[in-house]
């Protein structure tokens, strides 16, 4: 008889899981797409990726990775950590930008946000006076798409689309 394995290629979501966590496992398996990023001297450079979704820490968070390769052609990885905190009724949402060796808070109980707001899953992250603004928008079982908007001013402005992903399910 052939052994089976013990774990899934995208893990399971833990029973004891927070219900919190079903907002973002839409994106748990693998995916393939098209981001559109916006450059620093102006115009858009579309590039592919492959997004992946796991549930992990024993099937109580998702973490995310991004393979792309930046504007510039160069290898680009990053990875998110997302965990509802049930004791402090709040998520915990960290960024590791392998490529460029950054790490980043970017939501927790004194900072940040996750909301949803009718069709899309908003999260909101703070640095200083720069705030990110991420829309998540699961269109169905085999769709969603990504953008991204940029402050520099607290919030109370905002520039629009400084990244657009389209993905479709593979997995």
């Amino acid at each position: 008889m052939a052994e089976q394995s013990a774990m899934t290629p995208y893990g399971e979501k833990n029973a004891q899981a927070s219900t919190e966590l079903g907002l973002f496992s839409f994106m748990v398996g693998k995916w393939r797409g098209n981001a559109k990023v916006r450059l620093p001297q102006g115009g858009f450079v579309d590039v592919p990726l492959t997004w992946i979704g796991r549930y992990v820490l024993d099937g109580t968070a998702i973490a995310d990775e991004f393979h792309s390769t930046a504007p510039d052609g160069s290898p680009f990885l990053g990875i998110s950590l997302r965990q509802y905190d049930a004791a402090k009724s709040g998520w915990i949402i960290d960024y590791v930008n392998v490529s460029n060796s950054i790490l980043r808070r970017q939501v927790n109980a004194r900072s940040g946000a996750v909301r949803r707001d009718r069709d899309a899953i908003v999260v909101i992250s703070e640095d200083g006076p720069t705030r990110i603004r991420e829309f998540y928008r699961p269109i169905d079982a085999r769709h969603f798409t990504y953008s991204t908007d940029l402050s520099r001013d607290e919030g109370r402005t905002w520039e629009p689309s400084a990244m657009e992903i389209s993905m479709q399910r593979e997995e």
